[in-house]
């Protein structure tokens, strides 16, 4: 079974008005989450085919991924099914309980349906703790998709540290993230070129506009070079941009 086709279609934004900055990973976005980004986010699908490959480079035993903010566990199970043949150690880590208890729901699910997925998905171990400060050491990779733009600026920098200080020694971070542009007039003409894409998915007016007004100061991006600047200043030698869609990309970084 597909990981989307657990998901119910979002039409979150089209029944609930919420104020400005109100977007919390409550019941209500876990509900349609795996809808909402696959729907919301540009090269989604590529992210997660990224990471498999990206692991299966690594000569470590076993491969240690820790997701931090890891929603629904979509990238751990990819991870799961992508590599049989590797020895891995999948941890997820999220702060929210709503979303824990719907990756504990489609991990259940999912192995119900397959055999074989049943004994990939025991890999998988997910804690509710705050990615600001979780333990854990000796990681061969650390992902945070579109976790880190949802800490505060100022947190990030040690965010950063801690995980560096947590990789082995040539271990890698993965970091996809909306990002600005420095020309005002660009980054308008990319904004608007974003919310085209989501209407081709089939969001409306309404749906754009309130979603957009629910993350204002929630979600806060940077340029791609402030958070390249970020990403060296923590520790890593070699950052490259892996991917990159108009407001939209995706770092690895290198220890």
């Amino acid at each position: 079974m597909s990981v989307n086709n657990v998901a119910k279609i979002d039409k979150l934004f089209s029944e609930i008005d919420p104020q400005i900055g109100e977007f919390a990973f409550d019941d209500n976005v876990a509900r349609v989450f795996d809808d909402m980004i696959s729907r919301s986010v540009p090269l989604y699908a590529d992210v997660q085919r990224l990471v498999p490959v990206l692991a299966d480079l690594l000569d470590h035993d076993p491969i240690k991924v820790v997701d931090l903010g890891c929603s629904t566990g979509t990238s751990l199970i990819h991870l799961a099914r992508a590599l049989p043949d590797r020895n891995l150690e999948l941890i997820g880590v999220d702060n929210s309980r709503s979303m824990l208890a719907k990756c504990r729901e489609k991990l259940v699910l999912l192995a119900n349906q397959d055999p074989t997925d049943a004994e990939l998905l025991e890999q998988i171990r997910v804690f509710q703790d705050d990615v600001r400060s979780f333990e854990f050491s000796d990681a061969s990779i650390v992902l945070m998709n579109y976790t880190l733009q949802f800490i505060d600026v100022e947190s990030r920098p040690v965010v950063l540290s801690r995980i560096y200080d947590s990789l082995k020694n040539d271990g890698l971070i993965l970091v996809s993230e909306k990002v600005v542009h420095q020309q005002p007039k660009m980054d308008d003409a990319l904004v608007s070129l974003y919310f085209e894409f989501k209407r081709r998915q089939g969001y409306s007016e309404l749906e754009i506009s309130r979603k957009r007004d629910a993350l204002e100061n929630v979600l806060v991006p940077l340029t791609v070079d402030q958070n390249m600047e970020m990403f060296r200043a923590a520790g890593f030698a070699k950052v490259e941009v892996l991917l990159k869609w108009f407001n939209f990309a995706t770092f690895a970084c290198y220890r």
